[in-house]
């Protein structure tokens, strides 16, 4: 979807193109139109009665957005948010979950078919930190599963009232779950470390050089105070006064005294 303006201005964009947006986030104009253009192409595709995504219906809410953008043009759109939903299993007992679900999910016609949805979705899951199964859809296109037994070969789920689809796989305690989502953790405190670590290695680096550039400075700055005091003594007809020579040296002082809190300081 173009637009006639950077949408990098309007809303903040990372490394991926990826912008991920709350629902207690700044609102601007620019990107009111763009998350109402976008909502309505979804709506739109998906043949809806009424819109899922406005900025009315995402400011002031629980949800996220991720928007994929590049340029002037706009991508594609997945909203999530978490639900109150009542499940019913093959034998009807009714449980009661709260999962996060995935509420809207479109990619523009003219970018369809070239990995656009999946790094979409993809990197919905790393920020989330979930699996695919562990999500409850709303309403989801012949599209969108299709999309999810092909990626993620997910396709057994039960029919429910509510037009939620959650895959069975949604109920299994998974210890393998459980175990990536802590090595992901352990993975990024890893990578904080090692950032920190070489910074720090930089800096230390970096130390010896300043510090030896300063002593260069203080030292040429000795050698000329202690050239212009001696040009002070030659220069003076009579032997300068106890007085002079203890404001002179007072000067020599402040200034050395000024040179080493610079030092201390950097």
């Amino acid at each position: 979807m173009q637009f006639n303006f950077y949408l990098s201005k309007c809303m903040p964009v990372n490394e991926n193109g990826i912008t991920i947006l709350n629902g207690n986030q700044k609102r601007n104009p620019q990107l009111d139109d763009v998350i109402t253009i976008m909502g309505e192409a979804s709506a739109l595709a998906q043949n809806l009665k009424q819109l899922i995504t406005s900025p009315t219906r995402f400011f002031q809410t629980d949800q996220k957005l991720y928007i994929k953008s590049e340029g002037k043009q706009c991508l594609g759109i997945l909203k999530i948010g978490r639900k109150n939903l009542f499940d019913r299993d093959l034998n009807g007992a009714i449980k009661e979950i709260q999962p996060i679900c995935v509420l809207d999910f479109y990619v523009h016609e003219s970018v369809q078919r070239k990995g656009i949805g999946k790094e979409l979705f993809e990197e919905m899951l790393r920020q989330e930190m979930l699996r695919p199964e562990k999500l409850a859809y709303d309403r989801p296109s012949p599209k969108l599963l299709g999309f999810l037994k092909k990626y993620y070969n997910l396709s057994s789920y039960i029919p429910q009232n509510n037009s939620y689809v959650i895959y069975s796989q949604y109920f299994d305690f998974n210890y393998t779950n459980v175990a990536q989502q802590h090595s992901a953790q352990q993975s990024y405190q890893q990578q904080q470390s090692t950032q920190l670590a070489n910074q720090y290695r930089v800096q230390q680096e970096q130390t010896p050089m300043k510090m030896e550039q300063l002593d260069q400075m203080m030292q040429q700055m000795s050698l000329e105070s202690e050239q212009q005091y001696s040009q002070y003594q030659k220069n003076k007809a009579q032997p300068p006064c106890v007085t002079d020579q203890k404001q002179y040296q007072n000067m020599y002082q402040t200034t050395t005294g000024l040179m080493s809190a610079q030092i201390q300081r950097r």
